[in-house]
């Protein structure tokens, strides 16, 4: 698992006992590998716009079948649009280039659709490539204020320069559906 995969592992902090989870961009499938190893009851649907990254991560990656993970090859946005399912935990992964996210999935309208998607209590935890001060962190300000609008609570973690967080790097942006303050 990449260093910034295992901060999706806060999850459990949240949610302890996840039924259905949904991870938006497969790429390696790393994380959802190292997910279903380590809860094996649970369902995961990880939605990959790319069928060649699939068959990457298969080839390379380790990637098999499993029972409880369902694979989709179609737009992230596309999927949420027409999602009729409920999750517990929601995580994002989408790239549309080394560090962009697919303008579709970074819309007040997009977070509505994720935010729809949670079971009550449930928690989205998204990664971001971003500073999150000064000029190269307007990105990840930005959707924290997104996020903001629809979730009641929202939280960004420096991945990598903790102590430098005006520097490009992996950013873990953790939205609760829950109004309750958890205790940390």
């Amino acid at each position: 698992v990449f260093n910034y995969a295992k901060f999706y592992r806060l999850f459990s902090y949240f949610v302890p006992n996840p039924a259905n989870v949904l991870m938006i961009g497969g790429s390696a499938y790393t994380y959802p590998r190292d997910f279903i190893k380590n809860y094996p009851d649970a369902k995961m649907d990880v939605v990959e716009i790319d069928s060649g990254m699939t068959n990457i991560a298969r080839k390379y990656f380790g990637l098999n079948d499993e029972k409880n993970l369902a694979i989709y090859h179609q737009d992230a946005r596309i999927y949420l649009n027409e999602n009729k399912k409920k999750y517990d935990v929601i995580f994002g992964d989408a790239f549309n280039s080394a560090s962009a996210i697919p303008f579709q999935l970074t819309t007040k309208e997009a977070v509505i659709k994720e935010y729809d998607a949670l079971n009550n209590g449930g928690v989205i935890m998204v990664n971001i490539i971003s500073a999150i001060e000064g000029e190269k962190g307007k990105f990840a300000r930005a959707e924290y204020v997104t996020y903001k609008k629809i979730f009641p609570q929202v939280f960004l973690f420096a991945v990598q320069n903790i102590n430098n967080s005006s520097e490009p790097q992996n950013v873990m942006l953790v939205a609760l559906k829950s109004k309750k303050i958890p205790e940390w």
